[in-house]
């Protein structure tokens, strides 16, 4: 899904998140814990968005997987300000000084993989977000894509 860069279009990107959960009978405290996490990688991208002065759109991509699942968020233009820092071995590296950067710890914390990349040639931005799907939870749909 594609949604216009405002604060409001959380709750859209929420809504497929948790289309996702329900898909994979996700347990209520599980696909909070990954809404939650999505949502503030969203607001993140939107902030860079906002400070750059460039309107994109952001792109959302859901997907199951046999083990879980992966949330991409992507959007052309500048690379955000902790972005370098959203790589699997540089989040202890993170300081919170301010609000993106607890969103941030609060995101990693919540996910079991978050990720920043940069594609150069097109300009994009994507935030890869995984999260392993829980023993404890219902029947899954392998690699069934979402929204």
């Amino acid at each position: 899904m594609t949604v216009a860069p405002l604060r409001e279009m959380v709750g859209v990107v929420a809504a497929g998140v948790k289309a996702m959960c329900r898909v994979q009978n996700t347990l209520p405290a599980d696909a909070n814990q990954l809404q939650l996490a999505v949502e503030e990688v969203f607001l993140y991208a939107l902030s860079t968005i906002k400070t750059s002065k460039h309107n994109a759109d952001i792109s959302a991509r859901f997907q199951i997987h046999d083990d879980g699942f992966q949330v991409v968020i992507e959007y052309p233009g500048i690379r955000g300000p902790l972005d370098h820092y959203l790589q699997t071995d540089h989040l202890h590296l993170l300081q919170v000084k301010t609000f993106e950067a607890l969103n941030g710890c609060i995101a990693n914390k919540l996910l079991d993989s978050l990720a920043a990349r940069y594609w150069p040639q097109e300009g994009i931005n994507s935030y890869i977000l995984a999260s392993k799907r829980p023993e404890s939870a219902g029947g899954y749909h392998p690699a069934t894509p979402v929204g």
